[in-house]
Order: structure tokens, then C-alpha cells, then sequence
């Protein structure tokens, strides 16, 4: 069934699935998927339009699940984002605004602030808990995690802890505040949240459709929506951020020329303070200029897109402890 939002609201709807359209240009689809009465997850990618994996799982998803199956409500939606989708950007493709930062967005705002505002009125205040899932773009490599806010709430932070070890494939960020973003404006109402980064690329690496497929199917069953044995969990890495900016990783290591980036490093690899990630040739002179980490610890982000501007973020390095044996 396919109707607008604007005629019946998605907590009046009948069991069964629905294919629903909240706005218009701008707006997106959502998937309704009802089952018995119980708690309500919404769940979405293509919050930036460069990043695919989150898109194809989610599709996937749709079609994988029965609503008589299920208890409560999933409001699937693959792309928040359709401007700058469908301009293959992270940011709108025109004005350059990022979803990710306008929060909680303004109905007589640009593309952005719109798409926000329809989303956090008509979908999420309505959530019990909510994912946002992400990757590195093709402008990025990662070295995949999921994360949650910090919320000042114990009983909050448990939850969200709890959510993000079902994604157990990857390591854990837990960060500070942060305002603008999908997972701050669930923060503001409230609501459990956690976002996942898959490699990025521009591709749908068969690692991470494989890893979102089992966080989701793990979250589904640890929080009751679909009845099963949950399998094992396996012990997950957890890093506490220590500042506001720590997990902002658009700011790190900010190309100090523009020119052509080449990195020596990747994903995973560990660096001591001082040590080489790469170099960027200027263009139109001979000598490189050599970027080096500022501390020591893992490469988690890295920039794949060799053309760099300055101020571009080439990479992100944390301090990652080992995983308990």
C-alpha cells in the first residue's frame, strides 16, 4: 500500500507493510512495517547521498521480514537524503548542506533544514529507539565501528550500549555531544539512538553487508521485535571519547595545501606520534609536503580522494584499546 504521510499518521496504521511518502520535493519513502502492538524502531541510511551500503541493506531488509512476524512497529526508510542521493554527494549537491548538521532543521530552511524538520516531526518523535547507519563515502576509507552519544542518562547510555554491541562485527565510539546531527536531535527527545560507519568507498563491500545485515538482525531480536535464539555476542573494542571533537572527524589532520594526496597508511594501521600518513603534491611544485599524525594511536579514517583542498580532513587516529582476552 502506498499512500502520504500527510493522510494518516504511521501509529494509525493497520498491521501489515506499507510504502508511505512524508513531503514531497522535498521528502522521501519510508517503510512501514507493522506488526502486533508493541515499541517502535526507525531506522535509516542515506542520511549523506554518497554512502551505499546502508541503502542496499535496508532494501534488503524490507523484503526479508514479515510483519506477522514481527512485534511492533519498523519505519525502514534506505534514503533520508533524495537531493543528494540522486547527485551521488555527501552534501546537497548545489547549496552544499550536510543533513547530518542542521538539526533539528527549519520547514523555511534550504533542502536540508527541510528534510530534517519533516523527518524529526513526522517520523522520529515517534521512535522507542533509532539507527542511523553511515560509511566512509567515496571519499573515505574506515576502519568500520558503531557508535552512540553520550547522553547523560544512565539508563539511556545502557540501552544505547546495548544496542550497538549487536553490531558486534565492529568496534565501539561512544562520543560526546554533539549538535546538528540525526542521533543529537534523538538525544534532545529522549530516544535510545546509535549510528554505524561501514567502509565506504563508493561501493557495498560483502564485509558490510554482511555486518549490518547481522547488528540488525541482533538488535531486532535482543529488543523483541523478532523472536529467536540470539547468537553469541562477541566481545567488542570500546573507546570513550575525551573531547567534543574526538569523534567530529571531518576536522583531523586538515590538508595544509591542496594538491594530490598519497597515503603511506591505511585503515587499521597503527602510527606513532609524528609518523607518516601520507604526502600531498602541490600542483605545480616538486617537493611534497609530508602530513604526520599529531598522536599516537589506530588509523580509523582515512581519505581516499586523491584531489585535496585545503582544510580537507585527511585523517582520524585514536587510541583504541585491545580487546579483552
Amino acid at each position: 500500500m502506498s499512500m502520504s504521510l500527510a493522510k494518516r499518521d504511521i501509529t494509525a496504521l493497520p498491521k501489515g507493510r506499507h510504502l508511505i511518502r512524508v513531503g514531497q520535493r522535498p521528502g522521501f519513502s519510508a517503510f512501514v512495517l507493522r506488526g502486533t502492538p508493541g515499541p517502535i524502531a526507525v531506522i535509516n541510511a542515506g542520511t549523506h547521498g554518497d554512502e551505499y551500503e546502508g541503502p542496499t541493506v535496508l532494501r534488503e531488509l524490507v523484503e526479508m521480514i514479515e510483519p506477522r512476524k514481527l512485534t511492533g512497529t519498523l519505519v525502514i526508510i534506505p534514503v533520508l537524503h533524495e537531493a543528494a542521493f540522486f547527485g551521488g554527494t555527501r552534501c546537497h549537491p548545489i547549496d552544499g548542506s550536510n543533513l547530518a548538521r542542521v538539526f533539528p532543521g527549519d520547514p523555511r530552511g534550504n533542502n536540508s533544514a527541510r528534510v530534517a524538520h519533516l523527518f524529526l516531526r513526522k517520523i522520529l518523535r515517534h521512535a522507542d529507539y533509532y539507527i542511523d547507519l553511515h560509511s566512509g563515502g567515496v571519499s573515505y576509507d574506515l576502519l568500520p565501528w558503531v557508535g552512540f552519544m553520550q547522553s547523560g542518562s544512565q539508563e539511556r547510555d545502557q540501552t544505547q550500549a546495548r544496542m550497538t554491541a549487536c553490531f558486534d562485527d565492529y568496534w565501539c565510539w561512544s562520543s560526546r555531544y554533539n549538535p546538528g546531527r540525526t542521533i543529537s536531535a534523538a538525544a534532545d527527545a529522549g530516544i535510545p539512538a546509535i549510528y554505524a560507519e561501514a567502509l565506504g568507498g563508493g561501493g557495498v563491500g560483502p564485509v558490510d553487508q554482511t555486518g549490518f545485515h547481522r547488528g540488525l538482525k541482533n538488535f531486532l531480536m535482543r529488543f523483541g521485535f523478532l523472536a529467536g535464539k540470539m547468537p553469541r555476542l562477541k566481545p567488542q573494542v570500546m573507546r570513550v571519547a575525551t573531547s567534543n571533537t574526538e569523534a567530529h572527524i571531518q576536522l583531523h589532520h586538515p590538508a595544509p595545501v591542496a594538491g594530490l594526496f598519497i597515503r603511506v597508511v591505511e585503515p587499521g594501521h597503527k602510527v606513532q606520534e609524528g609518523g607518516r600518513l601520507g604526502e600531498i603534491h602541490a600542483l605545480g611544485k616538486r617537493a611534497p609536503v609530508t602530513v604526520r599524525a599529531s598522536h599516537a594511536g589506530t588509523v580509523v579514517s582515512l581519505r581516499r580522494q586523491r584531489s585535496v583542498a585545503v582544510g580537507d580532513a585527511l585523517a582520524t587516529v585514536v587510541a583504541l584499546p585491545k580487546l579483552p582476552r
